[in-house]
C-alpha cells in the first residue's frame, strides 16, 4: 500500500488536481447548483457561493492527509472546473476504494466522466496499489452504470431499497460496479 495523495493526473482533455477556494465559482455555476446533477448525488445542492466556498476549504484542509483522494475535473480547453471525482470510502487495510463523482450536465454524455475514471482506476492499481475499485448508482440514473462499464468494472448486482431519495423521500436502488486488479492487469 502506497498511499500518496491527490496528485495530478492529465488526460488528453482533462487535469484531474487539488481544488483551492479560487474553484468556488467554477464548481458553483458548473455542477454543484446544477439541479440535474443534484438529483443523482448524495449531498444537497450548494445554494450559493459561500457553499462552495466552504465545501473547498474543507477539501483545502483534508488534502494533507496522504489518503485523501478527492480530484477537481478541469476542462482543458475551458479552464474550468466542470465536476469532481475521488474516493468516496476507502480502506486501506483491504485495499478496497469506492469511487464516486459528479459532472455539470453541460458535460454529460460526451466522454469526460469515461476518461476521468480511467484515469483515477489507473492511479489507484498502478500508484496506491488498491486490490479492487467499486463504485454505485442510484438505479434511476443508468447513463452512470454505462460510464462504469466503459471503465471496464462489472456489474455486482443491485443493493435493493438502499437508499432514500432525497427528491422523492422513497427508497431507491443502488447498482454496485467493481473492478479487481487482476482484471485491470
Amino acid at each position: 500500500m502506497c498511499n500518496i495523495g491527490t496528485k495530478r493526473l492529465e488526460t488528453e482533455r482533462l487535469i484531474l488536481r487539488q481544488g483551492t477556494v479560487k474553484d468556488a465559482s467554477d464548481i458553483f455555476n458548473n455542477y454543484c447548483s446544477d439541479p440535474l446533477v443534484v438529483k443523482y448525488v448524495s449531498w444537497d445542492a450548494h445554494k450559493n457561493i459561500k457553499d462552495s466556498i466552504k465545501y473547498l476549504e474543507y477539501m483545502e484542509d483534508n488534502y494533507k492527509k496522504d489518503n485523501f483522494y478527492i480530484w477537481f475535473i478541469e476542462d482543458k480547453k475551458l479552464k474550468q472546473v466542470i465536476g469532481s471525482i475521488g474516493v468516496v470510502n476507502g480502506n486501506d487495510k483491504f485495499k478496497v476504494y469506492e469511487i464516486g463523482y459528479a459532472i455539470g450536465s453541460k458535460w454529460w454524455s460526451k466522454g469526460y466522466m469515461t476518461e476521468s475514471l480511467k484515469e483515477v482506476i489507473k492511479f489507484l492499481f498502478e500508484e496506491v496499489g488498491a486490490e479492487t475499485i467499486h463504485a454505485k448508482h442510484l438505479s434511476e440514473n443508468p447513463a452512470s452504470g454505462k460510464v462504469m462499464i466503459k471503465c471496464g468494472m462489472k456489474f455486482e448486482g443491485t443493493l435493493r431499497n438502499r437508499k432514500i431519495d432525497k427528491n422523492t423521500n422513497r427508497h431507491s436502488n443502488l447498482e454496485s460496479y467493481s473492478i479487481l486488479r487482476e482484471e485491470y492487469l
